[in-house]
């Protein structure tokens, strides 16, 4: 986790290396690896004689196939840093620990090279001195040539760059000559023993393998050069420097080691690099061969050191961009100084350093170095088939031979050194996890902690520039100058040879810390000048207006590139000529000159007015003025066309505002004419609802009455169900039109109730599933298992709204099923959920054409056409309920697949506790004895309504009278004082609203509870009932529980229910009697479908749901079937229900 918000803000922090480094610069780093030959040939030449050959020859040609593939992957991604590597971690990209492991190993190998380079150096100083019995301090000598190249790194690339150019060249040329001149010599010369020795030692397998694993960790470095190619300015360039390298190979490696076989034969000097070379030197260069060859030793010692530290840095760095390790090493000053990497590869130096065997430190990190390049031959074999690799057969034959060369020469040297050489990248690569893992503890392992510091000005910049730049200067000169006073006074009696040899180290080695000092005092002045400077020449040269600079007497000195373009002419025309020749109105000195003043600037035909600020002098001496004209041309046209226009825009205010009053007028009234035709609309859905429900209520009141009639023939019971049933389906498509009405009118609103959500859907699915069956689908009703349960909104409509979707689904839905699927909405609070529902099916579906009309009202798809049911206002009134609930329904199809339907919608969540528990319906069969007399006066202009209500209550033991209008009302109410009035509200004589209002004026009338019983479904019309003194308000055609339900809550009357528990099920008689086909024919076709289903497939869980159901219309025939089922009857009743 650490390392993942690491790299996020690596991403956005760390800057990247930024291409700095000229054409002369790639090349002196590409010759680099050149140098690595004094350090080598020696040693090969001491143990194997003339045979070293045949260990230098395969390894240049190898080192030279590899620069020129390099080269071609280097094309391909220019951008990367760190090289050879890195470009093996690329290749093997699905084998990332195998290319970790190969860029460690490559890491560790150049990083010890710092410190076996500084031992080399202090070891020729020894060399020159020691002989003469002068002591020297090893120690701090080899921190401190270990240490120049790092003060070097950590002050920027440019410092480093141009010192290696600087001591490159020499080096390289004097290595180039020893080659050349040598070879020359034993050609041409009367002394040469032969260019070609006398004999050859035998071949000796084992010590070619052991040597040529050091030829592999010298010759292969010609490769370092790719380090380098994301910081070069011309990558092209960078790389044919690489071939450049690759055709010096044969020159330095083969031609240097053929001289020093030839002219060090004897090999009497043992493995002294120093020695033996000047001993092959001395034949063509003489008495000079002394110095010339130190002077080319410490040539090689230095510049390895300042090219292996900012090489190994960049190793580090490339792997952090690729995420392979902590992404604090990927972190880059602005100067590109890459501060955690150089640490890294500072202790990684120090360690060597202490360990001090240089000829250990070469066989244990030669062995990473191998492997490094044994990885990057296997991803150019794995890789074999894409353009940027060229040789992969040969890639593939080297492979083979470095495997055999690493285990038998690895060995050879050392079984310790081996297994150390193989373990040190493991271990490398922990001491990363560990950093990486540390990172959230330490401040200094995170790239943040290291762009702060970067971004920090430095608190002691001089302000005088100049005095520091004299001090430095002083200290170089009087410290050279006391170090040349003190050599001669101390080395004047040595050989001149000698002392020579001395002075060349001496003078390379202050360069390299005069450099250094520079580079931490004037040179980091110099360089946030030159910042300062681009910073400023930038702005200058990006600004939009036009800026100049002009001298005392107004003559142009300086311009941007916007001033030329404003005056349309040459930089070069423009300076030196007076400002006044091209703006005449200026007067004639520049101190008169305003702050700010309006010019004109003729150019050609054309006039452009100019904005000018002119500026106070600017500078002491050279007393200059800054000048910045803006062109206002465009401007001032538009003030003068703003004039221009402004009395004809008043006029057409004018016009406009007698055109809006007359508009707002015409507006206005067709407003109250559509407010007129709204209300005479609404005034006409009352009265067709008031005419259309009064019918239905006695249709449907005395249709429930005659259901539960014991008398009525089993042929008559089946008439009536169909004639409720009917009216029932009459209902739903009124209500459906009145839906329709009230939402157009936009008098629908939300009754939010507390329900559970769980139980609402079961309850859907229980009521269609048997639906679906008969069509032979299957009905899947699901929610997720963190679905808020409990929930407060409008019940009713999100059941109307689901029942219309599934109902729509199963009717155009011929094979597979009807999907319904609920989840919560990520976005919720605590105080408010969005609830997320799906209705999807395997239909026919609907074609794309008609998607749009699909929610318009009265209008139906071709599928709703054929099917000849329904009115086309669902959908409609669907989508108004989900709106209102503050969300939205959607629909997607596809023809001949299915279709599914979305919608959202907001709740609040509740608790349990918050939800009331549904009762079973029981069925009224009497007064409890012991109550008073209850009086109830029914008042209805409506005969059969007032018949309907006293067939209702009268059989249980109510007191009733009736009356035909609010006159009769009143007088009953004076004469009889009921405890209840069921009052309709529209009548002849005296409408029920003023009838209410005269009982309700009185005291007495006070007590009397009156319900309203009206056919109209406005919801205003409750407001107005109430108004009026109604204590309650239903709707008809009403319901016989409804009825009852409101007498017991305002007058607390008690029931005898008929229970289930009040049968006697142990009488089979009772059970034949209760149990005929006639009763259950009177059930809904529904409830006998879904009955005659769970008979046949034993859902005892489901069939108890559906007993509850039949017991709320007739509990004693549900309990003669619960009795039978106790009994497992169920053929009894199968038959009844299929005769």
């Amino acid at each position: 986790m650490s390392r993942l918000v690491a790299q996020h803000q690596h991403q956005k922090l760390t800057m990247r290396l930024t291409r700095s480094f000229s054409r002369l610069e790639d090349f002196g780093f590409s010759l680099t690896g050149l140098l690595v030959w004094p350090g080598t040939v020696i040693g090969m030449h001491y143990a194997l004689g003339p045979q070293a050959l045949w260990v230098w020859l395969p390894a240049v040609i190898v080192a030279i196939l590899l620069n020129l593939q390099l080269a071609r992957l280097g094309s391909y991604w220019p951008e990367m840093s760190g090289g050879t590597s890195n470009y093996a971690t690329r290749l093997l990209k699905p084998y990332p620990g195998l290319g970790l492991y190969a860029a460690s190993g490559y890491f560790i190998s150049w990083a010890a090279l710092i410190p076996i380079n500084a031992i080399v150096l202090t070891d020729l100083i020894a060399a020159l001195l020691t002989p003469y019995s002068i002591e020297i301090p090893n120690t701090a000598l080899n921190i401190g040539f270990t240490l120049i190249a790092f003060i070097l790194a950590f002050s920027g690339n440019r410092a480093l760059a141009i010192l290696h150019l600087i001591f490159m060249l020499p080096a390289i040329g004097f290595l180039l000559v020893f080659a050349i001149q040598g070879l020359g010599w034993l050609v041409l010369s009367p002394d040469s023993p032969g260019f070609f020795p006398d004999r050859w030692s035998p071949f000796a397998p084992v010590e070619w393998a052991k040597w040529y694993l050091v030829a592999v960790y010298a010759v292969y470095a010609s490769e370092g050069a790719t380090a380098f190619i994301a910081d070069s300015r011309q990558p092209s360039s960078a790389l044919h420097y690489l071939k450049l390298t690759a055709g010096l190979l044969p020159i330095v490696y083969i031609g240097g080691s053929w001289v020093v076989m030839r002219l060090d034969s004897d090999r009497t000097f043992g493995d002294d690099a120093l020695v033996n070379l000047i001993q092959s030197a001395q034949a063509f260069w003489g008495d000079s061969a002394t110095v010339l060859i130190v002077l080319l030793i410490a040539f090689a010692s230095l510049l390895s050191c300042a090219t292996t530290v900012a090489l190994s840095a960049r190793v580090l760095y490339q792997l952090a961009l690729d995420d392979y390790i902590a992404p604090v090493f990927g972190v880059v000053s602005r100067r590109g100084v890459l501060g955690p990497a150089l640490t890294a590869t500072l202790i990684i130096s120090i360690a060597c350093l202490i360990w001090g065997n240089v000829l250990r430190i070469i066989s244990i990190t030669g062995i990473g170095y191998l492997v490094s390049m044994m990885v990057l031959h296997l991803g150019l074999w794995l890789n074999r088939e894409k353009p940027e690799v060229l040789w992969p057969w040969w890639s593939l034959g080297f492979l083979i031979i470095e495997t055999l060369v690493l285990v038998v020469g690895g060995l050879a040297w050392s079984v310790t050194d081996f297994c150390v050489g193989l373990a040190i990248p493991i271990v490398l690569i922990l001491a990363d996890r560990a950093i990486d893992q540390w990172s959230l503890k330490l401040p200094i392992f995170q790239p943040t902690w290291w762009n702060k510091r970067y971004q920090m000005r430095p608190a002691g910049d001089f302000n005088d520039f100049v005095g520091l730049q004299v001090s430095v200067l002083i200290f170089l000169v009087c410290g050279a100058a006391a170090l040349g006073w003190s050599m001669s006074s101390r080395f004047h009696w040595l050989p001149p040879e000698i002392r020579n040899s001395v002075l060349v180290i001496v003078i390379l080695t202050v360069g390299f810390v005069g450099v250094a000092i520079a580079c931490w005092t004037s040179l980091p002045q110099v360089a946030r000048i030159a910042e300062a400077r681009e910073q400023a020449e930038l702005l200058f040269t990006i600004a939009q207006d036009a800026i100049g600079a002009i001298d005392r007497l107004g003559v142009i000195r300086q311009v941007n590139p916007a001033m030329t373009a404003l005056f349309e002419t040459d930089r070069r025309d423009l300076i030196g000529r007076p400002l006044k020749d091209y703006l005449r109105n200026l007067p004639d000195t520049v101190e008169s000159w305003p702050r700010l003043s309006e010019q004109q600037l003729i150019l050609g035909e054309r006039a452009i007015v100019l904005e000018m600020s002119t500026s106070e002098l600017t500078h002491n001496f050279f007393e200059e003025n800054v000048i910045i004209l803006r062109d206002i041309t465009e401007q001032k046209q538009a003030e003068a066309a703003l004039r221009k226009s402004e009395s004809q825009l008043r006029e057409q205010a004018q016009q406009l505002e007698l055109r809006v009053q007359e508009r707002t007028a015409e507006l206005q009234l067709a407003k109250e004419k559509a407010d007129t035709a709204s209300a005479a609309k609404s005034n006409f859905i009352a009265s067709m609802s008031h005419e259309l429900r009064t019918p239905l209520n006695a249709i449907l009141g005395f249709s429930q009455l005659m259901i539960r009639s014991q008398t009525l023939p089993e042929e008559q019971q089946e008439n009536v169900s169909i004639i409720n049933r009917s009216g029932e389906h009459l209902l739903t498509l009124i209500n459906n039109v009145l839906d329709l009405s009230k939402i157009e009118a936009g008098r629908t609103t939300l009754n939010p109730k507390n329900f559970d959500l769980y139980r609402l859907l079961s309850d859907i699915e229980d009521l269609l599933h048997l639906k679906a069956e008969a069509k032979g689908l299957n009905l899947a009703v699901a929610w997720e298992p963190d679905l808020t349960r409990y929930i407060c909104t409008d019940e009713l409509k999100v059941r109307q709204i689901l029942i219309n979707l599934i109902n729509n689904a199963i009717k155009f839905t011929e094979t597979g099923g009807v999907s319904v699927r609920v989840a919560p909405s990520p976005i919720y609070s605590d105080t408010q959920i969005k609830l997320i529902f799906e209705v999807e099916d395997t239909g026919a579906g609907i074609a794309e054409q008609e998607l749009d009309q699909l929610f318009e009202a009265f209008s139906q798809t071709t599928s709703g056409k054929k099917s000849q049911e329904g009115t086309g206002l669902g959908l409609t009134i669907s989508r108004s309920f989900v709106q209102l609930m503050g969300g939205e329904l959607t629909v997607q199809s596809q023809v001949g697949k299915g279709t599914v339907f979305q919608f959202d919608i907001n709740a609040i969540p509740i608790e349990r506790d918050q939800v009331e528990e549904r009762r079973p319906k029981r069925h009224v069969i009497a007064l409890e004895p012991g109550q008073p007399r209850y009086r109830i006066l029914l008042v209805d202009d409506k005969p059969l309504n007032r018949k309907l209500l006293n067939q209702l209550l009268s059989p249980l033991g109510f007191e009733l009278k009736e009356a035909s209008n609010g006159k009769e009302a009143i007088e009953n109410w004076h004469s009889w004082e009921p405890h209840l009035i069921w009052m309709d509200m529209r009548m002849p004589v005296l409408d029920g609203y003023e009838a209410t209002r005269r009982i309700k004026a009185t005291i007495q009338g006070q007590n009397t509870v009156i319900i309203a019983l009206t056919a109209s479904v406005l919801e205003e019309e409750r407001a107005v009932v109430v108004s009026a003194g109604c204590d309650d308000f239903l709707r008809k055609p009403f319901r016989q529980e409804e009825i009852l339900e409101a007498i017991q809550k305002h007058l607390g009357v008690r029931y005898v229910y008929e229970g289930l528990e009040e049968i006697d099920t142990s009488s089979a008689t009772s059970t034949e009697n209760t149990l005929t086909r006639e009763a259950l024919m009177e059930l809904p076709e529904t409830l006998r479908q879904q009955l005659q289903e769970l008979l046949l497939t034993g859902n005892l869980k489901l069939l108890a749901i559906v007993l509850d159901e039949i017991a709320a219309d007739d509990p004693a025939l549900a309990q003669a079937i619960k009795a039978c089922c106790d009994r497992f009857d169920y053929q009894k009743i199968l038959n009844l229900l299929t005769e």
